[in-house]
């Protein structure tokens, strides 16, 4: 089980004694294939909205799509953890001005053995993870969206220790021509108590994502964002990501995610490649570090229009 790096931080709700630890810290993993491409980097994307209820409903007017719609699947370091997600999610964006966004996650984390008073195996359980959330935008100015986003989030380590939490996103965006900025509070919610009464805060932020998109000789296409996360338990995190599109066809996608103390968002590269056609997209990204991250794969199947 000490092998078990990304959900270390929802079996220290387990073991109070080790302070320090965060609730739910799944909730601040990215799981979205186009968006992991680049690190991460997406609290200004608006190409790809359909799971921007788990980042930022208030890019939604902000689209060229009226309504898209994804699912995706995520291994976390197959060859060790192993430790599947799956993620689906839809967004619809009503005449540039309103915008209302669904998300669902599940997570199926290694199953570990149950022992007795005298060490003998009695079973196995299979801890999980579960997140929900809706999000609505409104566009009060040409330049100018509110989004915010509420949601359920829950863990079940064991068989009688199940934890949930409410926690809510809320961010002002401006795009302006090509640029692109927003600023807002993310995962802001209820504490979680442990079993030994011990309480535990979500893994909250301060999020800036700035971003900025051009056009060039009609067919070529790319877009750099920069996101930057100050978590209130006094640490910083950051990702740059960089996209290239080619006819609206066919796009490469590269990041780098800073997580500094992070134990939730580890230090990583990512190399990401997507192909859209008739409005399906398939996207693939693959992420370059140690522990948590390391050989982690993401696929994603969408559809917009």
């Amino acid at each position: 089980m000490k092998k078990i790096i990304y959900i270390a931080g929802a079996l220290m709700l387990l073991f109070p004694a080790l302070a320090g630890a965060q609730a739910l810290p799944f909730t601040a993993a990215e799981t979205d294939a186009a968006s992991l491409g680049k690190a991460g980097a997406n609290l200004t994307e608006t190409g790809s909205i359909a799971n921007a209820s788990f980042y930022n409903a208030a890019v939604i007017p902000f689209s060229d799509a009226k309504f898209d719609v994804s699912a995706g699947y995520t291994m976390w370091q197959p060859s060790s953890i192993n430790t599947n997600m799956i993620n689906v999610g839809a967004a619809y964006n009503m005449n540039s001005k309103f915008g209302v966004a669904l998300g669902f996650m599940y997570g199926m984390n290694p199953a570990y053995d149950i022992t007795d008073a005298g060490g003998a195996v009695k079973g196995q359980f299979k801890p999980s993870d579960m997140h929900v959330n809706v999000g609505l935008a409104y566009r009060f100015l040409p330049y100018l969206s509110l989004g915010a986003n509420v949601g359920y989030a829950s863990s079940t380590l064991a068989a009688e220790h199940s934890y949930g939490a409410l926690a809510a996103d809320v961010f002002l965006m401006t795009k302006i021509s090509g640029f692109k900025a927003t600023l807002g509070v993310s995962n802001i919610g209820s504490s979680v108590k442990s079993a030994g009464g011990a309480k535990f805060a979500l893994p909250a932020s301060l999020a800036l994502g700035v971003g900025y998109e051009t056009t060039f000789a009609q067919k070529h296409s790319v877009d750099v964002a920069l996101d930057a996360d100050y978590y209130f338990d006094s640490y910083l995190a950051a990702s740059l990501g960089a996209e290239y599109t080619y006819a609206d066809f066919a796009s490469v996608r590269a990041g780098f995610h800073y997580g500094g103390e992070s134990v939730m968002q580890p230090t990583f590269a990512s190399v990401g490649a997507g192909v859209k056609f008739m409005g399906i997209k398939l996207d693939l990204a693959y992420l370059i570090g140690s522990g948590a991250m390391k050989n982690t794969l993401a696929l994603g199947l969408g559809y917009t229009f």
